[in-house]
C-alpha cells in the first residue's frame, strides 16, 4: 500500500520512474520529481480512516478465527453431553431392571414362603431351621420325595381303575353270553 507521506521514497520503490535518464540518442528528458506537497487535513483522515479500517478487518479476522475455534469446542461438548446422556439412560435402564429382577425374586420367595406355610402348617412359619442351603436342599428333597410318591400312588390308582373296568367288562360279557345261552 502507498502511502501519501512516503513520496519522499518513491525513488527508492520505483527506480525506473524517478531515475530515468534520458539517453542522447532517443531524445527523452530526465522528470524531475514533484516538489512535495503539504498533506492537508483530508488526506491525514483518510490515511487514519485507512489504517483504522485495515486493523478493524485484522480484529474481524481474529474473531472469526476464534468464533470458529469456539463452535468446534462447543460440538465437542455438545457431543460429549449426549454421550453422557446416553451412558445415564443406559445406567438408569439397567437400573431399573435390576430392580424388577429383585422385585420379582422377592415376590417368588414370598409366594414360596405361602406355600411353604401351606405345605408345613405345623412350623408356624418359623423358617430358622432352614438357616444354610443345605437345611433347604434337605427340606426340597423331602418335598419331592413326596411328591413322587404321590405321582406313583396315583398311577397305581390308574392301574387299579382299568382293572376294575376290565374286569367290569368282562364279567358283563359272561353275564351276556350265559343268558344268550340260556334262553336258546
Amino acid at each position: 500500500m502507498l502511502r501519501v507521506d512516503d513520496r519522499k521514497n518513491l525513488s527508492s520503490s520505483f527506480p525506473l520512474i524517478a531515475k530515468a535518464t534520458p539517453e542522447k540518442s532517443t531524445g527523452l528528458q530526465r522528470l524531475e520529481p514533484a516538489p512535495s506537497v503539504p498533506l492537508i487535513a483530508r488526506d491525514s483522515y483518510v490515511a487514519e480512516t485507512a489504517t483504522r479500517i485495515d486493523q478493524l478487518q485484522a480484529t474481524v479476522r481474529m474473531l472469526t478465527r476464534d468464533l470458529g475455534q469456539l463452535a468446534g469446542k462447543f460440538a465437542e461438548l455438545q457431543d460429549t453431553a449426549s454421550q453422557e446422556h446416553r451412558w445415564y439412560a443406559f445406567q438408569q435402564t439397567e437400573k431399573r431392571s435390576r430392580d424388577g429382577k429383585l422385585d420379582e425374586t422377592v415376590r417368588g420367595c414370598r409366594d414360596l414362603k405361602a406355600r411353604l406355610d401351606k405345605i408345613e402348617a405345623r412350623s408356624g412359619g418359623d423358617y430358622h431351621a432352614y438357616n444354610s442351603f443345605e437345611a433347604v436342599s434337605r427340606k426340597l428333597a423331602e418335598l419331592e420325595r413326596s411328591r413322587g410318591e404321590g405321582q406313583r400312588t396315583g398311577r397305581g390308582d390308574t392301574f387299579r381303575a382299568w382293572l376294575l373296568s376290565a374286569a367290569m367288562v368282562s364279567a358283563a360279557g359272561i353275564i351276556g353270553l350265559s343268558l344268550v345261552l340260556a334262553g336258546g
